[in-house]
């Protein structure tokens, strides 16, 4: 019985590993569950300096817009401030979260609807009392277009996220490394390499918030 019990968790062990290993390299069903994070290769793939925001914004026929998130009746938040939309580093879900929303409220028709991230440096979460730097603390967002959807919340244009946008457009328009890319070896990929053309950050000065406004319609029973 002993014998049979080792066999069996050697043999569920080993097809985990395999399994996730597969799963990470053909990029198929790796996000498909939040198990999967058990068992992919990267999943201690390390931290980001950046602090990430979702925003799901709508446009109304009239022109106005209208903040979809947080959602009216509150929203989830599992851990310390961050909605539940801000754990979607993927831009899966957007479409489904903003049609329930706009299901479940009474508004004007709505034409199309934007993903929006608002990145900053992480390390304006520093208290004040432990900020060292020589600079003043001034928080500065960067807000980028990543999925816009149509009126029915079907994806319209899906784009990279922020910092991938950034590592593009080093890789792109610095010719150091351009050089390092050409001089390069052929690297053997199961799976093409996905780089857009980069995209640019519009700095919070000029995002043009003040035109947006909190959603404010009543909600359907």
């Amino acid at each position: 019985m002993k014998r049979a019990i080792a066999i069996s968790t050697i043999v569920l062990y080993l097809g985990a590993l395999v399994g996730g290993i597969a799963s990470h390299t053909l990029q198929v069903g790796n996000v498909a569950h939040p198990a999967m994070y058990y068992v992919v290769w990267d999943m201690f793939c390390g931290w980001s300096g950046y602090e990430t925001r979702n925003h799901l914004i709508a446009q109304g026929a009239s022109g106005q817009y209208y903040s979809l998130t947080p959602v009216p009746w509150g929203d989830y938040q599992p851990y310390g401030p961050a909605q539940r939309i801000d754990y979607d580093s993927f831009a899966m879900h957007g479409g489904s979260i903003a049609r329930n929303i706009l299901r479940n409220t009474e508004h004007e028709p709505i034409q199309q609807i934007y993903l929006i991230e608002e990145n900053w440096s992480k390390r304006y979460n520093i208290p004040d009392y432990l900020w060292r730097f020589e600079e003043p603390k001034e928080k500065h967002s960067y807000y980028h277009t990543r999925v816009t959807y149509n009126s029915d919340c079907e994806v319209l244009n899906a784009r990279l996220s922020w910092h991938a946008s950034i590592r593009a457009h080093q890789l792109n328009t610095n010719s150091r490394l351009a050089q390092l890319r050409k001089n390069s070896r052929t690297v053997f990929a199961v799976t093409e390499p996905k780089l857009l053309p980069p995209q640019q950050a519009a700095p919070m000065s000029a995002a043009g918030s003040n035109t947006i406004q909190p959603v404010s319609f009543q909600t359907t029973n």
